[in-house]
């Protein structure tokens, strides 16, 4: 097909699909490897086709129509964008350059070929993550307003529009001041110098406060507002983002305490100071909790997002081996997913959405195991003390949290001390009583474990001191940390049922203190496991993945490591494929997914029909499905989002060997018998591929038989009972097709594969 044409060799090795064909019988002359490979024909069967057997969506007709324009020379050139169909029927996107070259004695159609589905996922990706923005900011009861650089506003959301009474149509592009406070309820002018909401552009920071607003109707009403800049990427300010609420009712409420007679003063100025600050914990504590919901849902996308990429990296790695710029980019990228994923370790920490797996634990003993890698992290330079008082009880909290919490604490210590200084980690028993839950409102009373981190650093001011829990809040140098640090031991510490206190004094240092939940009960030692290889196996594993991406790569690992791999999209679907009396080892199920049913009915009906099967749970953010009260529920076993193809095999074999259907088999007779083959009759007429076909059938642990005409295969199956008869459609002695529907009316359990170059016509089949 290539003969000696110079055009055809570059084009033959060239990276991208490329293909070229005769501009009279429009059949290809030459289809290069790449696009083959990707098409799935070999090269005698694309030279048979033209461009409309490959385009599925552009039939010949239309095809000469598009292309009459460089036909005549009216153009040079043809760009459009269209859909490839493969030979197994799917198809891909792509995007198509045309173009006709003509020599002195031949012409030829030259079609640049570059696979646009991967851009188009990203798109839709796109869209949606817009779409949920949009639903967020739109459902939430707060006002936003967003002003550009001369403060003219460029949005305002349904809860703005029903506070100032104008539409967002009716001041998009006037300055909100003279909106919605231009003047005082007194009739004086407000100019913008006396504005705190305006002043957040100008001094590029932050404004909080209360003002007076003025509605369409010309009435006055009072708000409670943030005013934040907005930066581009260089820092710089580009507008003002406005966050507002009524606050008539709180105003109403303090003149009225104002009014009591002077005998109540004290105590009403006591009982304003405590409301006041009851409301700064509760707004404090709404707004930590709509973070949290954001951060745990985007964590789950994320999450979603990285296991794609984990999984294909982990499947690319065995293509590339001994390529070593390939398998550099690979760990690169690795190092990218493995940052990615602590990132979203963090934030779910934060929205207290994390598997916790709590027990009793007793922190002085932990502390000191931890001394010998605390001074290896910290530095010679950082002195450590650790203080441990007698007749410490213990605590009960997830070991690796709390360790992995310290060691937060620990690293911003000594950042805080520019690496020279004093770290103190004390631990001993507290008691935070009624008086001290009456001022927390986060707190219940009780008896705690206390670990207290002390360092001589530069410490905080007050301003610091109240934003240092929040999310992506960081006084480092930009670059340097994520912000997540404490944030992250601020929600383990409250989803484990503890509390933290912040104490801190600029130019003296800050001290740390957890207040950890008391359990009475004694600590275990922890067991060692025996180590589990990453090892495969032959077992059946249903897989129930909402996310199409996501559940194509778990398929491709899985069948990587040998497995027997059913699919479902959703529990819904996944429950029939149960009820088939289809042989299920492990059911490996998300824990979130659209549908009527959830992910832990779907267990629970798997064991009831399949009792030997293990269940295994993955999920990048599990909601309350299977965490409860902060923990992992008890007897969940559950493979956390994003995973690598060595985490997925251990966490599999050790659910499968953990079965209940694998203790008792190890003890009955049959358990030393091996596992019967399935037997397998294959009828092929060409020789080289019955070989093949033979050999790959064999290599997947099938008993095979082979036959070369349908003569043959009745004597097979009269002589010998089979579980699977794969058979080609057209044979020396007659049809394939015939012979399956005769073999499958003579046994009804008789599993059949058609075998063939071209899609049979299954219209004239019986429904059996």
């Amino acid at each position: 097909m290539l003969g000696s044409n110079w055009w055809a060799r570059i084009v033959e090795d060239g990276i991208g699909e490329s293909y070229v064909f005769d501009a009279t019988t429009f059949q290809f002359k030459l289809v290069n490897r790449q696009a083959r490979q990707n098409l799935g024909y070999d090269a005698a069967e694309v030279s048979r086709m033209t461009p409309w057997h490959i385009k599925p969506r552009i039939p010949e007709r239309q095809f000469r129509d598009m292309i009459a324009p460089l036909v005549s020379g009216e153009h040079s050139l043809l760009a459009f964008e269209t859909v490839h169909q493969r030979k197994d029927g799917s198809q891909y996107d792509v995007s198509v350059r045309l173009q006709l070259l003509r020599s002195e004695d031949d012409a030829v159609f030259f079609a640049a070929i570059e696979d646009i589905t991967a851009q188009r996922r990203a798109e839709e990706q796109l869209r949606q993550t817009s779409d949920r923005l949009d639903a967020i900011v739109n459902n939430t009861r707060m006002a936003l307003f967003m002003m550009d650089d001369r403060q003219r506003c460029i949005f305002m959301n349904a809860a703005a529009e029903e506070m100032t009474g104008f539409s967002f149509a009716e001041t998009q592009g006037r300055v909100l001041h003279d909106v919605i406070h231009h003047t005082h309820p007194d009739g004086r002018p407000f100019p913008l110098a006396d504005c705190a909401i305006d002043r957040a552009f100008p001094e590029n920071n932050q404004q909080s406060g209360e003002e007076v607003f003025v509605h369409k109707d010309g009435s006055f009403y009072p708000v409670g507002f943030t005013a934040s800049p907005l930066r581009n990427d260089a820092g710089d300010s580009i507008g003002t983002v406005i966050e507002a609420r009524l606050i008539a009712d709180e105003i109403r409420a303090r003149e009225t305490m104002r009014d009591y007679n002077e005998t109540l003063k004290r105590e009403i100025e006591v009982a304003v100071t405590q409301r006041k600050q009851a409301e700064v914990q509760l707004f404090q504590a709404q707004k930590m909790e709509a973070i949290g919901n954001l951060t745990g849902g985007v964590a789950h996308d994320f999450n979603n997002i990285l296991q794609v990429v984990k999984g294909n990296l982990d499947l690319l790695t065995r293509n590339v081996v001994g390529n070593e710029t390939a398998e550099r980019r690979i760990q690169h990228a690795m190092a990218g997913v493995s940052r990615g994923a602590k990132l979203t370790s963090q934030l779910l920490a934060f929205a207290r959405r994390q598997p916790l797996e709590p027990s009793a634990l007793h922190l002085g003993r932990l502390l000191h195991g931890l001394d010998d890698m605390l001074r290896r992290t910290l530095g010679e330079a950082v002195e450590i003390e650790i203080v441990s008082s007698g007749g410490l009880w213990n605590c009960n909290i997830d070991r690796a949290q709390i360790e992995n919490a310290i060691l937060n604490l620990a690293i911003n210590a000594r950042d805080a001390m520019e690496n020279r200084g004093k770290l103190t980690l004390e631990v001993s028993n507290a008691v935070l009583d009624d008086h001290y839950a009456s001022d927390h409102a986060d707190v219940t009373a009780g008896q705690y474990v206390m670990l207290a981190v002390t360092d001589t650093g530069c410490g905080m001011t007050p301003e610091t001191l109240a934003k240092v829990f929040e999310p992506f809040f960081s006084t480092k140098p930009e670059g340097e940390g994520t912000g997540l640090g404490l944030s992250m031991v601020y929600g383990f510490v409250r989803q484990s049922g503890g509390h933290v206190k912040l104490y801190s004094e600029v130019g003296v240092g800050t001290t740390v203190r957890l207040y950890l939940p008391r359990t009475r009960l004694l600590e275990e030692a922890a067991a060692e496991l025996p180590a589990l290889t990453s090892q495969g196996g032959a077992e059946t594993i249903l897989v129930v993945e909402d996310d199409e991406s996501v559940r194509a790569t778990a398929v491709e690992l899985l069948t990587d490591l040998g497995y027997r791999v059913l699919t479902a999209s959703n529990a819904d679907s996944a429950l029939a494929i149960v009820e088939s009396g289809v042989a299920i080892d492990l059911l490996f199920t998300d824990v979130v997914m659209p549908g009527n049913l959830r992910s832990t009915d779907l267990a629970r009906l798997t064991i009831a029909a399949h009792p030997s099967a293990g269940v295994l749970f993955t999920s990048g953010y599990t909601q309350n499905a299977i965490v409860h009260a902060g923990r992992l529920d008890e007897g969940v076993e559950l493979l956390s989002k994003p995973y690598g193809r060595d985490n997925l095999a251990r966490k599999i074999r050790q659910v499968l060997e953990r079965r209940p259907a694998v203790e008792a088999a190890a003890q009955s007779p049959q358990a030393k018998l091996p596992p019967r083959k399935l037997a397998v009759l294959a009828v092929e007429d060409e020789v080289l591929i019955q070989i093949i076909l033979s050999e790959m059938l064999s290599d997947m642990g099938y008993s095979v038989t082979e036959a070369g005409t349908i003569a043959e295969a009745k004597a097979q199956l009269a002589a010998a009972n089979f579980d699977v008869l794969v058979t080609d459609v057209s044979l020396p002695d007659g049809s394939g097709i015939e012979l399956a529907i005769d073999a499958r009316l003579r046994n009804p359990g008789l599993r059949l594969v058609i075998a063939s170059g071209r899609v049979p016509d299954t219209a004239s089949w019986p429904a059996s």
